[in-house]
C-alpha cells in the first residue's frame, strides 16, 4: 500500500532546443531554468537542464547551432517529445535565412520526427526584428500558425519571443505541457 499522498509523479518530457548559432537558444534555456538572463558563449556540444513545472519534468537539450555541430543533431532525435526551433528574428542576411529554413525543413520532414510537435520561436523580438509580413515572405510562416503540412501534419506553434525580456517564455512551457499531456486513465 502506498502511503505517500503528497508524492508527485512527474511526467518526463524530452525537448530538443535547436536553431542556428547565435539565435538565442542558450539564453532562452537559462531564462526558463533560472528566470534570469545570463551571459552566454557559443555552445560547443550541448547543455541539458531540467525544469519541473506542475506535474511535468521537462528535460531540455540545447544543442549547438554552428554548422559543424548541426551534423550531430541527428544523434539527439530519438525519444524526443518536442522540438523547439529558434530563429534569430533580427537576421536579415538572405543566406542565413535560407540556412535556417533549410535546417527546419529537414527536421520537419525527418522520418523519426513525423509525430513530434514543433514550436518555431522567432527570438529577439524586442530588437529590430522581422515584421509578421517579412516572416511570411522569408519563411512562409504565419505567426500563431498551428499546422505546417510536410510529409505529415505536425502540431506546430509559431511564436515571437525575447529571452532578454522573458516575452512568451511561460507560453512556451504552457504549450509543451499542452502537447505532451497524457490522457487521464
Amino acid at each position: 500500500m502506498n502511503f505517500c499522498f503528497k508524492c508527485k509523479k512527474f511526467q518526463d518530457v524530452r525537448a530538443l532546443l535547436l536553431g542556428l548559432d547565435n539565435s538565442g537558444k542558450t539564453s532562452l534555456l537559462y531564462q526558463w531554468r533560472l528566470n534570469e538572463l545570463v551571459t552566454t558563449i557559443p555552445t560547443i556540444g550541448f547543455n541539458v537542464e531540467s525544469i519541473r513545472r506542475r506535474k511535468l519534468s521537462v528535460h531540455i537539450w540545447d544543442v549547438g547551432g554552428q554548422q559543424k555541430i548541426r551534423k550531430l543533431w541527428k544523434h539527439h532525435l530519438l525519444y524526443i517529445n518536442v522540438i523547439l526551433f529558434v530563429i534569430d528574428s533580427t537576421e536579415r542576411d538572405f543566406n542565413r535565412i535560407q540556412e535556417a529554413k533549410s535546417e527546419l525543413i529537414q527536421l520537419l520532414t525527418h522520418e523519426d520526427l513525423i509525430t513530434v510537435p514543433f514550436m518555431i520561436l522567432f527570438n529577439k523580438s524586442d530588437l529590430d526584428s522581422l515584421t509578421d509580413e517579412e516572416i511570411f515572405d522569408d519563411y512562409n510562416f504565419i505567426i500563431g500558425e498551428t499546422e505546417i503540412k510536410t510529409n505529415s501534419v505536425h502540431k506546430v506553434k509559431i511564436l515571437r519571443t525575447s529571452a532578454l525580456h522573458s516575452e512568451n517564455v511561460t507560453e512556451i512551457l504552457n504549450w509543451i505541457e499542452f502537447v505532451t499531456k497524457k490522457p487521464k486513465k
